[in-house]
């Protein structure tokens, strides 16, 4: 069956239709997520703390990391100011009694990983009881613009590693 000038027509108008169904395109920063180790030093014995080095193991391979330690705070939420879409709203970090840190580890995979660590306080070193964690692949600006790095969280309180 030989194309007719309305059937042409027709399938261009479809084509173009479906072309204006795409979408927005996506708009994804730069902002990076380095791969590593996120720790923090439970308020209960963090005024005690004056250093902690972990031990990363994946893949039969174990890296020790010193962690630099710096005061944790939680977000206070300090309102907006209106309700429109647009409107600015703000939060205010306020310590909250922990210590926190982090360790770079390049190249850490998403998956399970095995934690130990050793802990300084009173000038004594007290190695705590490895645990296993799962690291999981970081989206900084969502899951449609893909992964940064690889990242796990521990904490340490006075009964050990967690």
């Amino acid at each position: 069956m030989p194309w007719s000038p309305a059937k042409a027509v027709g399938v261009a108008i479809g084509l173009l239709l479906l072309t204006g169904c795409s979408g927005p395109e996506l708009a994804c920063s730069m902002i990076a997520a380095p791969s590593g180790v996120g720790v923090t030093v439970a308020k209960d014995i963090a005024a005690e703390v004056t250093a902690v080095r972990l031990t990363v193991c994946h893949n039969g391979d174990c890296q020790d990391h010193a962690i630099e330690l710096s005061p944790g705070s939680i977000s206070v939420d300090q309102g907006c100011s209106g309700t429109d879409p647009d409107s600015a709203c703000s939060a205010t970090a306020v310590p909250d009694g922990t210590k926190a840190g982090f360790a770079d580890v390049p190249g850490l995979p998403a998956g399970p990983i095995t934690i130990s660590a050793t802990l300084t306080r009173s000038n004594k070193r007290t190695p705590l009881k490895a645990v296993e964690v799962t690291s999981k692949t970081v989206y900084p600006n969502g899951p449609l613009c893909g992964g940064e790095g690889n990242q796990a969280r521990v904490t340490i309180s006075a009964d050990g590693l967690h």
